[in-house]
């Protein structure tokens, strides 16, 4: 009988321990912590219209190499640095393409920036201002904005909103 009685305790003992301890696992050990500024280097992770572009695109990162005949969006670093500039590597796949990647995204090598209150304001080169909702920030800048664009070539153009992911490097 004395040897019953520990064997239980044990038993119970693993049965209250093993969900604490496979509970203690985690898919991110690293979360996503909000940032206050955006500099840094980043990669687009992603990035969506909406309305979908043509009717059927509206990942406009996948769709890139069919829609630009080039992987620039995919290729392309931008980097925010301190004092509100931008630069990019400028990789030789944007330097094929015809549509120029600032006209994607709003952003191009000598642009400038500003973040305050959860919005980021780019200002191109040609002094054309495009306004971000900055609806996350750390690991993945989540920038939201809108624009219009006549990507098919009908002479209309047509209103999108647009989500882009940045990821930090």
């Amino acid at each position: 009988m004395k040897n019953i009685i520990p064997s239980r305790l044990l038993t119970y003992a693993v049965v209250l321990a093993l969900p604490m301890w496979f509970g203690s696992c985690s898919k991110n050990d690293n979360p996503d912590t909000a940032s206050s500024t955006v500099e840094g280097n980043y990669k687009i992770s992603a990035l969506t219209a909406n309305p979908k572009v043509a009717g059927v695109y509206e990942d406009l990162l996948a769709a890139a190499p069919l829609l630009l005949t080039t992987t620039c969006l995919n290729d392309i670093t931008l980097t925010f640095k301190s004092g509100g500039t931008i630069a990019n590597d400028n990789p030789v796949t944007c330097q094929k393409s015809a549509i120029p990647p600032s006209t994607i995204t709003g952003i191009d090598a000598t642009s400038t920036w500003k973040y305050d209150a959860n919005v980021l304001t780019l200002t191109k080169s040609d002094g054309t201002k495009t306004t971000y909702a900055v609806l996350g920030t750390g690991t993945i800048l989540k920038l939201q904005w809108k624009d219009s664009q006549d990507f098919l070539g009908t002479g209309t153009k047509t209103a999108y909103t647009y989500t882009m992911d940045l990821k930090k490097q």
